[in-house]
């Protein structure tokens, strides 16, 4: 991947990250949390080389702490 190509993508990666933020602030949304949570799961297993249940049990002992 050329420079500026990697340059880019981070670039886009940061601004849907803000649009997720935007989008999860509204009351309501075309579609389902759930169905975005997988997805991006499954997106930070491709980059990050962690699998999917790593990251999945990673959630869940983050939302321990939230809902005691």
């Amino acid at each position: 991947m050329e420079k500026t190509e990697y340059k880019a993508a981070e670039f886009d990666i940061a601004n849907l990250l803000g649009w997720f933020e935007c989008e999860l602030a509204k009351e309501s949304n075309a579609g389902s949390p759930i169905d975005a949570r997988r997805e991006l799961i499954r997106a930070l297993s491709i980059f990050s080389g962690i699998s999917e249940k790593e990251i999945q049990q990673s959630l869940e002992e983050s939302n321990e702490g939230t809902t005691k």
